[in-house]
């Protein structure tokens, strides 16, 4: 197999695995028509998984991985490569991590030839995979040395390719096509400050504002005009007033002040004009919904409409969606428009329409989510879910926090629904059992003495344990190739991004210790997060009981770990022996010993597992409903 058959096959698998990774129930029947088909695409998923493994390790990264420069046909190849997987304009990527290192790889080689319109060309595709990479990360670590080094990463890349625009030296804009990648990066610079990284970064605001500035000078310097004709002009100046309404997301998270709003909301009437005078020429990359979003925050934020009025806008917005449409757009109505709906509500003091209004939006989403094909656009959506969740409102007696983050799991990604809700019966069943032997280690439990408020708490306390994980799914669905080391630090912070949102909510705070400790051991000597302290946790028993449930379902699941084949009952007990008292709580091993404990657990196992990939179905059914 040659290099280019190996990536091209590499690009049609990877985008298998998506639409595999998660069966749509308009496509089936029944509930066991849905069960039988997912459990059939994740065996098949680990089919893949084998392929592209082998892909990976024999032909793509002795490519990546060599200090020598790369031939014709190679750079070709991985050129190919980061088109194929990431298109940053249209926020529309697959397995990110790895383009990044491709992106990577090429602006080393460029930088061994000193080939200037190389280097050019590969500082513009890696300030393209830098920001996809950036909303990963930040969606993981907001505010952390490894979202601060990948965007200063970004710009050192994206100022590089501007020094080609030095002030006053038009004449210094190279020929050829680096020389639109130029001007486009005057402007697209600014996306990497799209989110803030640090509690600082509002005294950015005045430079990210000058950058726009100097981008949108450009079309009127005759120089630049002359030396790129065929330059889309027009375009440029509609996308950077764009860029400038796109800085006040979600009420102005940035933290612009008055003077810069209103300097910000004029660019966004300008922006308005252009679209309705350009309309024809502009319409295949932007929709008239985006404009009107964009500009009514502006002018809502710089004191020109009122807040009723806002909202009654953002519902118009929400309410024209087409539903079938996948795109960055779209998307967006589903996501942006309810984001910035509620940051415009006082949880304290809701009133019934607001209540009715986040109801219709709670609902319609997670039907989007579901109908959604798995592919490129699942990294935007995550993005945007980060802030929808943090920013979430409970409405009593429609939705609560951990409802709708279980509604998302089954529709992201059934097994990590099924998981949850496994390891919640297991964790009950091991809780009842202890409880009728000895109930007196239950004294710190929410709901003692009751056994059954007992059985409730641990059920939803371990339901709630992987919601972290909705930050991380695309990690978990990149099967097929081994996991950078990057990739493994997110999958170890998944505990404290749920505990974070679990305390934000006074129905879900009492299960933060349970989120935050699964996956620490009992003597806590190993696993994660290393700041996690089991000795200074009060309802400890909790969290040791969800910790081994989830070991259990996890080493059995011949699914959700579908790269390779899951242990017995009786071969993960033997794992509990060896790691009673270090890894697990040497209390819970005399539970596996009794026969009746032992057939209560095989029943969830088995016949249970199943059974919730057809409960998954009836969530869903009824969502779409």
């Amino acid at each position: 197999m040659t290099l280019r058959e190996a990536a091209e096959q590499y690009v049609e698998l990877s985008t298998l695995i998506r639409e595999l990774s998660s069966p749509q129930i308009v496509n089936v029947d029944d509930a066991a028509s849905y069960r039988e088909e997912t459990l059939a695409n994740f065996r098949r998923i680990g089919d893949i998984a084998q392929i592209k493994t082998r892909l990976l390790e024999d032909h793509l990264k002795p490519v990546l991985d060599s200090d020598r420069l790369l031939t014709d046909e190679e750079l070709s190849v991985l050129r190919g490569l980061r088109e194929n997987l990431l298109d940053a304009y249209a926020m529309d990527n697959m397995d990110t991590p790895f383009v990044y290192q491709v992106a990577r790889r090429l602006c080393e080689d460029a930088e061994r030839r000193q080939d200037k319109e190389a280097i050019l060309q590969s500082l513009d595709d890696f300030v393209m995979a830098t920001y996809a990479y950036l909303a990963m990360v930040r969606r993981v670590y907001p505010y952390s040395d490894s979202a601060l080094k990948c965007r200063e990463e970004g710009l050192e890349a994206a100022n590089r390719i501007l020094e080609y625009l030095p002030e006053g030296e038009s004449g210094a804009l190279p020929e050829g096509p680096v020389r639109e990648a130029i001007l486009i990066n005057s402007r697209y610079i600014t996306t990497l400050y799209e989110y803030p990284l640090t509690e600082e970064d509002a005294a950015l605001t005045e430079s990210i504002l000058q950058m726009l500035r100097r981008a949108l000078s450009l079309k009127d310097i005759p120089e630049y005009r002359e030396l790129a004709p065929d330059f889309d002009w027009v375009y440029h100046e509609f996308r950077t007033l764009h860029y400038f309404s796109v800085m006040t997301i979600f009420h102005n998270m940035f933290g612009f002040n008055q003077e810069q709003l209103a300097e910000i909301n004029e660019h966004a009437k300008r922006l308005l004009e252009i679209w309705d005078e350009e309309q024809e020429h502009l319409k295949d990359r932007n929709s008239t919904e985006t404009i009107q979003f964009a500009v009514t925050r502006c002018a809502y934020l710089a004191g020109e409409i009122d807040q009723e009025t806002y909202k009654a806008k953002l519902v118009e917005l929400a309410a024209s969606s087409r539903g079938d449409t996948y795109n960055a757009d779209e998307m967006q109505r589903k996501t942006s428009v309810p984001i910035e709906y509620m940051l415009t509500i006082d949880p304290g003091n809701i009133s019934e329409k607001d209540k009715e209004t986040l109801a219709v939006f709670y609902k319609e989403l997670v039907r989007y989510i579901h109908r959604m094909p798995k592919l490129g656009h699942l990294s935007f959506l995550l993005t945007e879910l980060t802030f929808l969740l943090e920013n979430f409102i409970e409405i009593d007696g429609v939705i609560d926090f951990e409802t709708m983050c279980l509604e998302l799991l089954a529709a992201i990604h059934p097994p990590t629904y099924v998981h949850s809700l496994s390891v919640a019966d297991l964790s009950t069943c091991l809780a009842k059992h202890l409880f009728a032997r000895h109930p007196e280690m239950f004294e710190n439990t929410p709901g003692y003495p009751d056994i059954d408020a007992i059985a409730d708490y641990v059920w939803h306390a371990a339901a709630c344990h992987d919601i972290g994980k909705l930050f991380i799914v695309e990690t978990i669905i990149t099967y097929g190739r081994p996991l950078y080391d990057k990739e493994f630090d997110w999958i170890r912070c998944h505990p404290e991004a749920g505990a974070e949102l679990l305390a934000k909510h006074e129905k879900t705070k009492d299960y933060v210790d349970v989120a935050l400790g699964h996956q620490r051991w009992y003597d806590g000597k190993g696993g994660y997060p290393e700041t996690y302290d089991p000795d200074k946790v009060k309802d400890r028993l909790v969290v040791d009981i969800v910790a081994c449930a989830d070991c259990l379902d996890a080493a059995t699941d011949n699914v959700g770990r579908s790269y390779k084949k899951g242990k017995t009952l009786d071969g993960f007990i033997t794992e509990l022996e060896e790691g009673s008292g270090t890894r697990y709580a040497p209390f819970l091993l005399e539970l596996f010993e009794e026969d009746e404990i032992y057939c209560d657990l095989e029943t969830i196992l088995d016949s249970g597992r199943d059974d919730k990939y057809r409960q998954t179905y009836t969530v869903l059914e009824k969502v779409m409903s």
